[in-house]
């Protein structure tokens, strides 16, 4: 008899795909693997072999959803301890939720940049010194191979206490997989990074290569979010660790431009399917407006916003709470500064063309010239209108 063939059932996902690997990382016979198209997503590819057990469509977060998130509590924060802050992208909850684990004996995954600052993938943290490659945001899109997927699981069926901290689509893969590999998670902690969308990682290969040669050296740290110049007017500095490096505004540094004009976000992140439904322990995010609600609070040097979506992430909030200022919030308040806690992002309006420039080819220098991403009179009325709409609809939205 010869080789059964099937078409695995991931392939109906097409661009709904979030790059998660999920599906690569559960197949038994290893026929997926995740490769990245002209603009560096990665999407699952089918060799041969392929058996038809389905396991691969039910540990993609876009074909099997979770269940609604219910926020069990929601908390402003920030750590007491301000250097903790100046090295975070927001009040620090992360890096003290991390260091706990840490010091439980644990490990924890996370965001890092490798290959010399061009890629970002997830790594596996077992010691403190090592926390500062996962804390603050990466605004590229991170890679998680198989490897990470089978490494949780050998921690969590080794007895360890793990933190997973990802975005929402990640975390709803990591979910997936638990259950189809029968992975108990309890002594894992989820933690949820609110995303307002994933970059095209080509185009940071070639955007830190520009960067480079600008500063006429190689580029081995980005921070995304260097407070320097305050935590509402954050900046981005490109450099080396052991030095200052480059530091340009984020409204002037064209990189970030596309990113928050929404023009080189992948095309999933315009629908997510995981938000508030990611089953996530904890959801953490900038509390952008603080200074609305409680005025005294604001510093500049960053707050939290924390949601503790079950018990168990109440209970490592509260496990880190002498070494926090918080106190109670409203989901209303939180969804008000930073919709992209329910909200997926509307599309630049010729976002499609942009792509396709980089695609091509097109070098930065005239992706640069043609897209400048200083946004018309009409599109930013048409900005505010829609979060306006966004705003109205927030309600009851849980």
């Amino acid at each position: 008899m010869g080789e059964r063939s099937n078409t695995p059932s991931i392939s109906v996902v097409g661009d709904r795909c979030c790059g998660c690997g999920a599906c690569a990382a559960v197949c038994p016979v290893s026929c997926l693997a995740m490769e990245p198209d002209a603009i560096g997503f990665v999407h699952p590819s089918c060799g041969s072999g392929c058996i038809g057990c389905g396991k691969c469509a039910k540990a993609c977060p876009v074909l099997t959803v979770g269940n609604r998130d219910e926020a069990a509590s929601v908390d402003w924060a920030k750590a007491r301890d301000n250097e903790l802050r100046e090295r975070s992208s927001s009040g620090a909850v992360f890096g003290l939720l991390a260091i706990c684990i840490l010091d439980k004996g644990g490990v924890v995954y996370g965001a890092a940049f490798t290959n010399g600052c061009r890629e970002v993938q997830h790594v596996r943290i077992d010691r403190k010194n090592d926390l500062n490659l996962i804390m603050r945001s990466k605004y590229v899109q991170s890679s998680i191979g198989a490897d990470i997927y089978q490494e949780v699981a050998h921690d969590l069926r080794g007895g360890l206490c793990v933190l997973f901290s990802g975005t929402a689509c990640e975390i709803a893969a990591m979910r997936n997989y638990f259950r189809l590999k029968n992975v108990s998670s309890a002594n894992v902690l989820l933690v949820e990074v609110v995303c307002h969308g994933t970059p095209a990682p080509g185009l940071w290969k070639i955007w830190i290569g520009y960067i480079s040669s600008e500063i006429g050296d190689t580029v081995y740290a980005t921070n995304f979010r260097d407070k320097i110049t305050g935590w509402s007017n954050y900046s981005v500095r490109y450099g080396n660790p052991d030095d200052s490096g480059k530091l340009v505004n984020h409204e002037e540094d064209w990189y970030m431009k596309a990113f928050l004009s929404n023009a080189s976000l992948r095309t999933s992140c315009l629908s997510c399917p995981s938000k508030r439904c990611c089953g996530s322990d904890i959801t953490l995010g900038d509390f952008w407006g603080i200074e609305k609600h409680n005025p005294v609070l604001f510093d500049d040097l960053g707050v939290s916003a924390v949601i503790c979506n079950t018990e168990k992430g109440k209970s490592a909030l509260c496990e880190i709470s002498d070494s926090l200022e918080m106190g109670d919030s409203s989901f209303e308040q939180v969804v008000s500064g930073n919709p992209s806690v329910v909200h997926s992002v509307d599309p630049y309006f010729k976002r499609n063309d942009f792509l396709n420039d980089i695609a091509n080819g097109m070098t930065i220098q005239l992706l640069m010239a043609k897209w400048t991403f200083n946004e018309s009179f009409t599109q930013r009325v048409r900005g505010k209108l829609s979060g306006l709409k966004h705003h109205l609809l927030d309600g009851n939205h849980r």
